[in-house]
């Protein structure tokens, strides 16, 4: 691989997605400037020979139980490109994507945030889930007094244009937690970007993973987003930026159906985080309206598969 790699693509998986990397690793062109790497967590490793491409590809075995924030900590490390670029195994970049990205390649941001579709696999009907972050970057480019808005609230590692430099600069890395481990890393690499840019082009297809719906809802990942997002807050709150935070009201709704125990617990953290219950009330029915409805729709989208 050539010193000179522009582009590092950063591939958290494990032995389950050797049957959707073939058709992410037919969106990535071969080329010398563009390096793909695939970090395998999974407890029973795969092989290369495994994965059904011509593409070629770098392949690094991973702690299982440091989770995809470990995998992708793990291709930080390994990358030699100027940008990074992170992708999920199930997911795939739009036609044209790195064409775009190369348009940007001399930009002194050091991060560069893009538009991105939702899809879902069986049927390619057009998901709403990744909406919310192309309306963040259409926002900011309308309205430039919305930059913290993108900056603070863009939370997933893909669509975006990372300068390794930066992140390495700033020792940053991702949470090595069961869920939302990219939250943190997107908020602390959002706030210390001396400068950003945005572009309203889609260059990412994010698949609905329904098995991860169906997942969510179990205590761990409960506990672990609420965490995360009070973690979040906090930093937020420590610099200035707390008309930015999240509402936990949500989590703490939840936290009823696992007992006593849980509710408990939920509210012990808030303490433990110095958080306010009521923060963003004003628009928490809204947004439980929003999720049910969302949920209603997955659920139903599942049953009649």
């Amino acid at each position: 691989m050539s010193e000179d790699v522009l582009f590092s693509v950063i591939v958290p998986c494990w032995k389950g997605a050797i049957y959707t990397l073939p058709r992410l690793l037919s969106t990535i062109p071969q080329s010398g400037l563009i390096e793909v790497i695939l970090i395998d967590n999974s407890v029973n490793p795969f092989t290369k020979d495994d994965v059904c491409t011509n593409r070629d590809f770098r392949l690094i075995h991973s702690d299982p139980y440091k989770h995809a924030g470990g995998s992708r900590n793990r291709g930080i490390e390994e990358a030699k490109g100027q940008w990074l670029i992170f992708s999920d195994a199930d997911d795939y970049f739009a036609p044209g994507a790195f064409d775009i990205f190369d348009q940007y390649k001399n930009s002194e941001a050091d991060i560069i945030y893009f538009c991105a579709d939702g899809v879902y696999p069986e049927t390619g009907e057009r998901s709403e889930q990744a909406d919310l972050y192309t309306q963040l970057v259409q926002n900011y480019l309308k309205d430039p007094s919305k930059e913290w808005g993108l900056r603070l609230s863009f939370h997933v590692p893909w669509a975006k244009m990372v300068r390794r430099s930066f992140v390495e600069e700033n020792h940053i890395r991702y949470d090595e937690v069961v869920a939302n481990n990219d939250d943190y890393f997107s908020l602390q690499s959002g706030y210390f970007a001396k400068k950003i840019e945005a572009v309203d082009k889609v260059v990412y297809l994010y698949v609905v993973s329904h098995g991860s719906l169906m997942r969510r809802r179990s205590y761990e990942v409960m506990r672990t987003r609420y965490e995360v997002i009070l973690r979040c807050n906090q930093f937020k709150k420590q610099h200035r930026l707390g008309k930015y935070q999240g509402s936990v009201m949500y989590f703490l709704a939840e936290s009823r159906h696992y007992g006593v125990k849980a509710m408990w617990e939920f509210f012990t953290m808030l303490f433990k985080y110095h958080q306010n219950p009521f923060i963003g009330m004003s628009n928490w029915f809204k947004t439980v309206k929003r999720i049910k409805n969302k949920e209603k729709k997955d659920a139903a989208f599942i049953v009649n598969q």
